[in-house]
């Protein structure tokens, strides 16, 4: 019985370690790593597991992207550099235009206001020429003809007069018959003289009121026509100049305010670039943090 007990004892102490060399094989098959199955013909191969010297072939092509991103962001300043340094130029031209514009206004207004000045001085004596050739020289020179033609009259008349008193004083007188036809003849050709005159008096002043006066008075009215339209000439003149000017000087300040925009446009533009290549560089890093936490 004893034996029996003993031979018992044996065989459950087999079957223990059996069992426990068992599981430390499953164990270790468990924490190895699986043995790759046979590649198939054209399959790409597996990835080893730890780095290897491909991983270390890897490091100088990325520092050469670098090195070449680093050189593309270097040109791409270099060329906003120009753009910025170029605009600056337009822009200080612009400015240099503008004042050039407003100095050529104020020139172009002292001069049209020297011309509208003048003409505006000529109008009012070819009005004050028109004023007194109506108000006094006309009526004058009119009074003066008429005086001339009542003089004339007068002294045709008083002519008249005179030879018809000679004639009857010698018509009595008998004897000095030579003598009366002397003083009678002279007196006679006196008043022929007279009416010559008076003929002429009234053919003058028939010209002067008819045709010398109207005349000149249309040639006044001419003239002050004239220098009318000068004025408003010289007036239209001024306010094109002015127009043209201004345009010319809203253009200046437009381009100004434009390229002004450009710049700011170019300093945003800069400024996105900067915070995009942050964020690149970021991501980056991140990515790198990862890859170095993997390879741990």
């Amino acid at each position: 019985m004893r034996k029996l007990n003993y031979i018992l004892v044996q065989l459950i102490a087999v079957v223990i370690l059996a069992a426990t060399f068992t599981g430390c094989a499953i164990t270790e098959r468990q924490a190895e790593p699986a043995v790759a199955a046979p590649e198939a013909p054209g399959a790409p191969a597996a990835a080893p597991a730890e780095a290897g010297p491909e991983q270390d072939a890897e490091k100088p092509a990325d520092e050469a992207d670098e090195e070449e991103e680093r050189l593309k962001q270097a040109e791409d300043d270099a060329k906003d550099a120009r753009k910025l340094a170029k605009i600056e130029r337009d822009l200080n031209l612009a400015a240099e235009r503008l004042a050039q514009a407003r100095l050529a206004m104020a020139h172009a207004e002292a001069q049209n206001a020297v011309s509208v000045a003048k003409a505006e001085k000529d109008l009012e004596l070819e009005r004050q020429r028109y004023r007194i050739f109506v108000e006094r020289s006309v009526p004058n020179r009119v009074e003066r003809a008429k005086l001339d033609l009542t003089r004339a009259e007068d002294r045709t008349k008083e002519a008249e007069e005179e030879l018809k008193q000679l004639e009857m004083m010698y018509a009595e007188d008998d004897f000095a018959d030579q003598t009366k036809e002397i003083v009678l003849e002279r007196e006679r050709r006196r008043l022929e003289r007279a009416k010559r005159d008076l003929e002429l008096r009234q053919e003058e002043f028939t010209i002067l009121t008819e045709l010398t006066i109207p005349l000149e008075k249309a040639e006044q009215e001419t003239k002050v026509e004239q220098q009318t339209k000068s004025l408003e000439k010289a007036q239209r003149d001024a306010d094109a100049s002015r127009l043209g000017d201004q345009i010319g000087v809203l253009k200046a300040e437009g381009d100004i305010a434009n390229l002004e925009v450009q710049i700011e446009d170019h300093h945003v533009d800069m400024a996105q670039k900067q915070r995009e290549r942050e964020k690149k560089h970021k991501e980056k890093e991140k990515e790198n943090e990862k890859k170095a936490q993997a390879g741990e």
